[in-house]
């Protein structure tokens, strides 16, 4: 299933705890609050046990500061919900890799992460993890 609001995309994986968003170019704070509630919505059903979530990033613009704001907080949101692992799917922008690193660093919450070229890649570890 897919879910579209301006700047992101959510696609959800039937049979699989995972969820995964992209964002093609400058996304705005209400997009990210949209994407926070979407994301809880959806995996509201894994709470309790655990679910992961695949960010795609090679295509995002840097973050402004107020956005970078909402995505520290998206951080700690997701993990109250439940949210294990977090993989980004990062081929082609580094500092959009480096402000992930640092929205996760800031929002304290302990979620494992990693950086992956492709989503495969992502997936394969993500299905490691989560065993």
């Amino acid at each position: 299933m897919t879910f579209n609001h301006g700047a992101q995309t959510i696609t959800t994986y039937t049979g699989k705890k995972i969820i995964k968003s992209a964002a093609v170019g400058a996304t705005t704070v209400e997009e990210v609050n949209w994407l926070i509630d979407k994301l809880i919505s959806l995996s509201a059903p894994w709470k309790n046990s655990g679910w992961a979530y695949i960010v795609e990033i090679s295509k995002m613009s840097p973050a402004s500061p107020e956005v970078s704001d909402v995505l520290v907080t998206l951080h700690k949101r997701l993990s109250e919900a439940g949210c294990k692992v977090m993989a980004f799917v990062n081929f082609a922008s580094f500092i959009t890799g480096a402000q992930a690193k640092e929205h996760q660093k800031k929002s304290h919450t302990g979620i494992i992460e990693n950086t992956f070229r492709t989503e495969e890649e992502a997936m394969t570890w993500i299905e490691t993890v989560l065993k």
